[in-house]
C-alpha cells in the first residue's frame, strides 16, 4: 500500500474548510466507503466529494427512488471520470437505533 504523505500530515480544518480541503491530496482509489443518508443534502456533497477523489461509494438509503433522483447528477459527473464506472452503488435499509449502521457495515 502506498504512503500518503497527505493524510499523514497535520493539517487544521475549520468551520470554512470545504470537502475538497480536507480532500486535497488525498487519493481514495481502492477504498470502499459507506455513507449514509445520500437522498439529500450533506449525503450527497458527501458522495461527490468521495467519488471525486476515486472512492467506491455504497449509499445506505431508506428510499431507493429518492437516492436515484438525488444523486443522479454525481452519477453522471462520475461517468466519465478516469477511474472504474462501477463506482456508487445503493442498499435499502432503515436503522431505527443508532447501533444499526455499526452492525450493516
Amino acid at each position: 500500500m502506498a504512503n500518503n504523505s497527505a493524510a499523514t500530515s497535520i493539517r487544521a480544518f475549520g468551520a470554512t474548510s470545504t470537502t475538497e480541503d480536507v480532500l486535497s491530496g488525498i487519493n481514495l482509489r481502492g477504498k470502499r466507503i459507506l455513507v449514509t443518508g445520500v437522498s439529500a443534502g450533506i449525503g450527497v456533497e458527501t458522495v461527490r466529494a468521495l467519488a471525486a477523489h476515486g472512492a467506491y461509494v455504497v449509499g445506505a438509503v431508506r428510499d431507493l427512488a429518492k437516492a436515484e433522483t438525488a444523486t443522479a447528477q454525481v452519477r453522471k459527473d462520475v461517468a466519465g471520470a478516469p477511474f472504474e464506472l462501477n463506482w456508487f452503488s445503493f442498499f435499502r435499509t432503515h436503522f431505527p437505533t443508532p447501533a444499526l449502521p455499526r452492525s450493516a457495515a
